[in-house]
């Protein structure tokens, strides 16, 4: 392809295992800028990024969540992501936590899909995970989690995105073409 957006576009899919080797600091910070750089709605730009590469900090989070499906009694999620050995985050040494505020979801899911089209045209594994908002939303923990991720007043949990180094060979759905109409003139 000669194109290399299009490339990670067509390339880029959902890491779910992570070598232990941690993403450069550079790179770190270029893939929050491309977070910033997204488009908002009337430039409001409503995402605050909060990066966390410590990996204590993760595992907690990773059992608040995984706890919180237990307690709810959501079998469903519970047996997924016991066949997943109850990893959200699923190694990754870098994790993007991109709050909103407004309610601003289209513009979050934007700055999510910047990184990942980033990472993945630096070789980079990476997955968007809505999974751990459970942890910011609940009523019990939400205060805990902001507080200790430090999120901006008037700010809720909008997704994360997992980066890192892949350990697995995946590969990216199959697009279904019959999902594109045209109406032409």
């Amino acid at each position: 392809m000669a194109n290399s957006t299009f490339e990670a576009i067509f390339t880029r899919r959902s890491s779910r295992s992570y070598t232990s080797q941690r993403v450069e600091d550079e790179t770190v910070a270029n893939l929050a800028k491309a977070a910033l750089a997204a488009p908002s709605g009337s430039n409001s730009q409503p995402v605050n990024v909060i990066v966390v590469q410590d990996t204590a900090l993760l595992l907690e989070l990773e059992k608040a969540a995984v706890d919180y499906f237990v307690k709810a009694g959501n079998e469903a999620v519970v047996n997924r992501n016991k066949q997943r050995n109850n990893k959200i985050f699923y190694g990754a040494s870098t994790v993007f936590f991109l709050a909103v505020k407004n309610g601003a979801n289209i513009d979050v899911g934007i700055a999510a899909e910047n990184i990942a089209i980033a990472a993945t045209s630096l070789g980079l594994g990476n997955i968007i995970l809505g999974l751990p908002g459970v942890a910011f939303n609940a009523p019990e923990t939400a205060a805990y989690w902001k507080a200790k991720l430090g999120f901006p007043d008037g700010y809720e949990y909008g997704t994360a995105v997992a980066v890192g180094y892949t350990a697995d060979t995946g590969k990216p759905h199959d697009i279904d073409l019959s999902k594109i109409s045209y109406i032409k003139s």
